[in-house]
């Protein structure tokens, strides 16, 4: 499988993203080129397990870095665990191993793929400490609503991942997009809002998005849960 593309994947779901490779500074292509291979998550279910069990920290898994800021800000104040950007976008996965590089971060990693195919095929059960989502397309038209990433399907597959007493945290600036997310956590019987283990859930710095919804006069969410038992227990 080639880990930019994620092309051999087999299965067809509905995309939650439109891939975009963009225009890449110089920077960036060099970052591309120079960078981002040493901090590249292994591509092959084997490789990607003895990778799990040869760290020592906590794994968290954030879904859709953007340019990769927030997660260097967590990865630098939150040495304690290990940090997996998931992204679809290349010059942002390029601009966020230029970051790690430059800061001497070694408390993250980067896979380039449709976070659905990812949990699937190369993530074992009970792996995940946290799950982060930060401002995700909201997919704003009613008639694209089915794209948007966290429903009850992505929870129900995620779920199996999740360590019981793992984390949750969303965070948006489109208010029904978050009463869907925090009535589909109420409503689950896995979920709930206390937390029931020693796992920190990581602070998030503010984001270019955040701002520009802010800006909007959106109101921005919060919305963090715990997995108290997973669907196969």
């Amino acid at each position: 499988m080639n880990n930019l593309t994620g092309t051999a994947f087999p299965h067809r779901r509905i995309k939650s993203f439109a891939r975009r490779s963009g225009r890449m500074t110089l920077g960036q292509r060099k970052g591309l080129e120079t960078c981002l291979p040493q901090y590249l998550w292994p591509d092959k279910p084997e490789e990607s397990l003895q990778r799990i069990e040869g760290l020592n920290k906590p794994l968290i898994l954030d879904i859709g870095f953007g340019m990769g800021h927030s997660l260097v800000w967590q990865a630098e104040n939150y040495p304690q665990y290990h940090f997996l950007g998931l992204e679809v976008f290349l010059p942002g996965a390029a601009r966020l191993a230029s970051l790690l590089k430059e800061k001497n971060i070694d408390n993250a990693d980067i896979f380039l793929s449709d976070v659905s195919l990812f949990i699937e095929d190369l993530l074992p059960p009970s792996c995940l400490s946290g799950v982060q989502l930060f401002f995700p397309d909201p997919w704003p038209k009613k008639r694209h609503q089915k794209r948007r990433l966290l429903q009850a399907d992505f929870l129900e597959r995620v779920q199996l991942r999740m360590k019981p007493g793992a984390f949750l945290h969303f965070a948006s600036d489109w208010m029904d997009y978050s009463q869907n997310v925090a009535s589909l956590l109420t409503d689950s019987k896995n979920f709930g809002w206390q937390r029931n283990s020693g796992v920190e859930v990581p602070a998030r710095p503010k984001t270019r998005y955040e701002e520009r919804g802010l800006l909007q006069g959106h109101e921005i969410r919060d919305i963090i849960a715990f997995l108290e038992k997973r669907q196969d227990q």
